[in-house]
């Protein structure tokens, strides 16, 4: 988004996402709700959180984990009521957080009135989607084998991301306006920005066969298209900046390269796949010590490709994590901490995920725990301008160390991170050790410790 300096209040602030239905639990039915999530906001505050983002919170019949949104101007009554919402809102204003939501605008539930209306016939909705007799084309799915389905009517409906999720036809104005007016709808109410879920696949260029496409057949005609580029941009001068809201997009296959695009007059910032996330399955690949060296060239590169990167990583001291470790509970701690560390550390906006944390108040009291270390590496990251505002270089190191600098005026931080399980004897720069996730006084002079994360300060 082209906004002036005075819009962009996100641009240091530490984003904490939450899922709604596993955050905190208010009821005891099992499910987690916006009343719980209002019961946690002292403890964000505590952590340092300046935003919350939530995942979805809209009705859905939830065969995509809430993603397959059945009214775009309600809540899941799951999760609590339109008062529950306003009552957050208002609290989180209280104590200094902001509150963004999750909107898949690239398609609706088949349990959407819209879809509905549109299989009765009524023509008004039919053009809402991509309705036919027959098989238009020959598109694949992202997640199946065919980008069509049938309807009970026996009309085919186009439904890129599965069958359960029609997509929105972004050609036709009332679209562009039910959506637009249903974003003014939650700025109103003071949700703070949006995360647009799977947003580079909105606008069909065509309706032509696919031919060869590296990710899916047909792609060439709906991934990040420039009539997706254009819609970004309209909806950023009819609404976004109309609001100051903050807009970060999120989309299948998409690369720093082509995230430029999408932040030219429109989004703030955006997802890639190259984001330091433990549940992406290519990630978790590179997360073996075998392959630091690629996950490390893919941090680089969202550090000089994007003006506004965003810095993802899975938080949990817990599941996913566990899954990369096993019962090795100490080496799971540490790489959680280093991860953690070095996400802090980046050029960008961090983006926290919940973790089990949350649900144990102990962790609070344990000076080892990960809600410890995140607590006192954000307050560090606030009070340094060289990692709030300094720039990024990259310094010469072990294929499976990460070393970078972060510099601004009067200030120089060298940062270190050992992503194995060995030590790893490195170069040191700087003159004192500020932050470890060892005991400063056990620090070795020419090795890091497994995964240990460290940031030397040098004097200039």
């Amino acid at each position: 988004m082209a906004a002036s300096s005075a819009k962009k209040w996100w641009k240091n602030a530490i984003i904490y996402q939450i899922y709604p239905r596993t955050f905190c639990d208010s009821n005891g039915d099992n499910i987690g709700d916006i009343p719980g999530i209002i019961s946690k906001l002292h403890y964000l505050k505590e952590l340092g959180v300046d935003v919350i983002a939530l995942g979805p919170i809209f009705p859905s019949p939830r065969h995509d984990s809430g993603y397959d949104t059945s009214d775009f101007r309600a809540i899941d009554p799951d999760l609590g009521t339109m008062e529950d919402l306003e009552r957050l809102l208002s609290r989180a204003k209280r104590v200094g957080i902001k509150v963004m939501m999750d909107m898949c605008i690239a398609s609706t539930s088949d349990e959407h009135w819209w879809f509905k209306k549109a299989l009765e016939g009524d023509e008004k909705y039919i053009n809402y989607y991509y309705l036919s007799a027959y098989k238009r084309n020959n598109w694949r799915g992202l997640r199946s084998r065919s980008a069509w389905n049938k309807a009970e009517n026996g009309q085919w409906y186009l439904s890129i991301m599965g069958k359960n999720q029609p997509d929105l036809n972004w050609s036709n104005p009332d679209v562009y306006e039910e959506i637009a007016d249903a974003m003014r709808f939650w700025l109103d109410k003071g949700i703070a920005g949006f995360r647009l879920d799977t947003m580079n696949i909105i606008y069909k260029n065509s309706m032509a066969d696919g031919g060869f496409n590296i990710f899916v057949k047909g792609g060439e005609h709906y991934l990040y298209t420039k009539g997706c580029r254009d819609i970004i941009k309209r909806l950023n001068k009819d609404v976004w900046s109309k609001y100051k809201c903050f807009v970060i997009g999120e989309g299948t296959s998409i690369f720093p390269d082509d995230s430029k695009h999408f932040c030219e007059d429109g989004l703030d910032a955006i997802f890639f796949c190259g984001r330091i996330d433990s549940e992406s399955k290519k990630v978790q690949k590179l997360q073996a010590r075998r392959n630091n060296r690629k996950l490390i060239k893919l941090v680089d590169k969202g550090q000089h490709t994007l003006e506004t990167p965003i810095n993802y990583v899975e938080t949990g001291d817990s599941t996913s994590f566990a899954k990369y470790f096993g019962n090795d509970k100490v080496n799971c701690l540490n790489f959680a901490k280093v991860y953690t560390g070095m996400h802090l550390s980046l050029v960008g906006i961090p983006f926290i995920n919940d973790g089990e944390y949350c649900r144990d108040p102990k962790v609070e009291e344990d000076p080892t725990s990960l809600y410890t270390f995140t607590s006192k590496m954000i307050e560090f990251r606030k009070n340094s301008k060289a990692l709030s505002e300094g720039v990024y270089h990259r310094v010469a190191a072990p294929y499976d160390v990460l070393i970078f600098t972060r510099e601004a005026k009067e200030e120089r931080l060298y940062v270190y991170c050992n992503l194995t399980p060995s030590r790893r004897q490195v170069e040191f720069y700087g003159d004192r050790i500020v932050f470890s996730t060892y005991d400063l006084d056990s620090a070795e002079p020419f090795f890091l410790k497994p995964y240990e994360f460290r940031i030397i300060a040098s004097n200039i």
